[in-house]
This record gives structure tokens, C-alpha cells and sequence, in this order.
């Protein structure tokens, strides 16, 4: 079967960038030939790359397919200097739709636990863990916006049943896996992650959603990797989730300690977890179903103390390695991502080789999905 190569046209200047992560920028496009319109992914990508960020992703998009909260992916195609998927076009992030400083409805918080429960077990059922579980990566359809849909799959990986691999981020100078905020202990303590892991960043969001704010604060600009991780860490150990969630229903808490109390290769009760959720829904007189979400803010007094920020000794065991021009080789990252650490033939890349998947699966899965030939833009000037 012969898959026709796919060609974009990019939204006009101003209407174009829907988004920005850590690897790549999201724009709006149209598929030339009809008036359909998706959402671009696209990274930077050097020629020595063999195992790339975003084709990893295309992959396990396709391989998650079939659920209402994965996006649907239509193409994957790597050009001259950058990489890019092609992907269905979805609304505003939950992060988007909290106002600041302040929370959400229960009656929402609730719906929305409800939903990612059961994406996750969709996730994890296929053998795979998302790794970087946030409100920024939680999205609301366009069809439905009280439809929340999952993205950014890549750093998402199968997981083991091994015991878990583990490194000491302080003593190595490494980052966590995720996002500092949403990360669970596991990923702050260097442990391989597992399905787990997910449902403690889900029961962060949740908390964050609720009260408005969680005791640990974006940390500043400037300050070390290593310091800022630490310090986020010693504050999540002293926060159990009954602390988190008091002046809110136990259930919100108990997610949290429930996620911290299993072992690596066990799978959550995602039926009993949904249960409980939409018992409390019950009790509270809660519809959970075909309503559409309230995202009226509300505005929470969490009745749990502040937590006095740790300080850290001013040592060179919290700084990060410093540059050192004289081991220079001239190789630079690219934007929006990490790709020198990608090069097959550097022995000192960290990529995770976990991140590439069987080469028989690989190979089928690229056959399926449709090349991108040309993605075009209506000005003149580089995006």
C-alpha cells in the first residue's frame, strides 16, 4: 500500500505558535489539499542524530492510539535541519484554564481525576509510562472541550518489571526525569520510573488544582539545577498527602499516598481509584458524566502551614558542572533540544536508550504512518 507524502501550510504570522516545551514548538497549520487543520511539532535536529525525539514520539502516539485522550498523529517527517510531527489540533492546556492564584471547582477537580485515571491505565496497560504527567501537558479537545487529552510523549518509554535502575542526581549532576514541580520522590531520588510515578505527578495536578498553589514555588532563574531539585525534593518528603489536602476531601490526599505506597511492579487499581472518586463525586451531589467542565475559579484557603523553604549549605555539592572551555569540542545543542546528547557515535550522550523501542515494532510503525514532504510558511522571514 502506497501512503501519499503529506504537505502543510502554516497559519498566517500571528496565528501560528500554539506552543513551546523543553524540545520543540507546536504551530497551527492547514494540510494542503484540503482544509484541514493541525497542530506542527517541530525541534531542531542535527545530522548525526540517529534516534530522534520527536520520530520516538510519533511512535508512541501510534502505538496509544484507539483511546478518546490520545491525539490523534497524521505524519512524521525529517527535512533539511529539523524534524517534525503532524498532529490533531487541541485547545488550552489545564494550565492554560486555572486562573493564577487561584483553584478550581471540586466538582471539576474531580472530573478531570476521573478522566486522566483512566488514560493512564490506558498508558499503562500498553506498557508505557508517560514520565513528565502535568497541567501544561493536559489538554482540552476542540470538539469537546470537557474532553482532556494527554500529550507530549517524548520522554515516554516502556517500562520495566526489573528491579528499577537507580543514579544519585546530586553526586552525578544530573536532572531529574520530568518537570521539577510535577516530578514524584522516585524521579527526585533517581529511580528508574513506573506507572506509579504518573499517578504521584496526577495527584500534584490535582492538589495544584484545587488549592490554587503548592508549597513549593517555581524556583528562580540562576539558581543551580542541582539546588533547585533538592531543595523541591526535601519539600515534597515532608508533605504527605493528608497535609496537602486538608480543607479538601481525603480522596485527594489519599491518591498521593497511595501512589508513594506501591512497589515498582505493580499496577494501580485504576477501577477502585475511579470508584472512590466518583463516590465522593456522589456524596457531594456531583455529576460526572456529560456536563460540560466549570472552569469557574475558586479561591481556597488551604488550612496546612506554609512550609518554610530548606536552606542549603553555599557548597559545590549543589552547584552544577561548570563549563570548561579547555574539554570544548564544539559541538552546541540545538534548540528546543538535547540533541548532541543523541549522536550515536558520542560516548559521553545521556539519551536514554530505553527511549528507543524494538527495531521489528519501530520499523512497522514508521511503514504506517505517512511522510511529511514539505511544511510552508506564508511570509518570508525563519519561524
Amino acid at each position: 500500500m502506497t501512503i501519499s507524502a503529506l504537505r502543510y501550510l502554516l497559519a498566517p504570522y500571528g496565528e501560528t505558535l500554539v506552543g513551546s516545551g523543553a524540545f520543540s514548538h507546536v504551530f497551527k497549520a492547514t494540510e494542503e489539499g484540503s482544509s484541514t487543520q493541525v497542530a506542527i511539532k517541530k525541534s531542531r535536529i542535527s545530522n548525526p542524530v540517529k534516534r530522534s525525539v520527536l520520530q520516538h514520539e510519533s511512535r508512541i502516539l501510534q502505538l496509544l492510539k484507539g483511546h478518546a485522550s490520545i491525539p490523534a498523529v497524521y505524519g512524521y517527517g525529517r527535512l533539511e535541519h529539523f524534524e517534525y510531527i503532524s498532529m490533531e489540533l487541541l485547545g488550552p492546556s489545564l494550565a492554560k484554564q486555572k486562573n493564577d492564584g487561584a483553584g478550581m471547582m471540586t466538582k471539576t477537580v474531580i472530573r478531570i481525576v476521573v478522566q486522566v485515571l483512566a488514560e493512564l491505565q490506558h498508558i499503562h496497560d500498553l506498557g508505557i509510562v508517560h514520565r513528565d504527567i502535568k497541567p501544561e501537558n493536559l489538554l482540552c479537545s476542540l470538539e469537546d472541550p470537557s474532553t482532556i487529552k494527554i500529550i507530549d510523549f517524548n520522554v515516554s518509554k516502556p517500562f520495566s518489571r526489573d528491579q528499577p535502575t537507580k543514579y544519585d542526581p546530586l553526586k552525578e549532576k544530573r536532572h531529574i526525569m520530568g518537570t521539577i514541580y510535577w516530578a514524584s520522590l522516585n524521579s527526585h531520588n533517581g529511580l528508574d520510573l513506573a506507572p506509579h510515578d504518573d499517578l504521584e505527578s496526577l495527584a500534584f495536578v490535582a492538589l495544584y488544582l484545587l488549592r490554587g498553589s503548592l508549597p513549593w514555588k517555581p524556583r528562580p532563574r540562576g539558581e543551580s539545577q542541582v539546588r533547585s531539585q533538592e531543595i523541591v525534593r526535601l519539600m515534597k518528603m515532608s508533605c504527605p498527602g493528608s497535609d496537602l489536602s486538608a480543607g479538601f476531601p481525603n480522596e485527594f490526599g489519599e491518591l498521593l499516598a497511595y501512589s508513594r505506597s506501591m512497589q515498582f511492579r505493580h499496577l494501580p487499581d485504576y477501577n477502585e481509584l475511579r470508584r472512590s472518586f466518583a463516590s465522593l463525586a456522589d456524596k457531594l451531589g456531583y455529576s460526572i458524566d456529560n456536563e460540560p467542565l466549570d472552569w469557574t475559579p475558586s479561591y481556597p484557603k488551604p488550612s496546612n502551614p506554609i512550609l518554610d523553604e530548606p536552606t542549603l549549605p553555599d557548597t559545590e555539592e549543589y552547584e552544577d558542572i561548570k563549563y570548561d572551555p579547555d574539554n570544548d569540542d564544539g559541538a552546541t545543542d540545538s534548540y528546543c533540544a538535547w540533541d548532541i546528547d543523541m549522536w550515536d557515535h558520542r560516548q559521553d550522550g545521556d539519551r536514554d536508550t530505553n527511549l528507543t523501542l524494538p527495531t521489528t515494532q519501530e520499523v512497522e510503525l514508521d511503514k504506517s504512518l505517512p511522510i511529511i514532504a514539505e511544511v510552508r510558511k506564508p511570509w518570508n522571514d525563519d519561524i
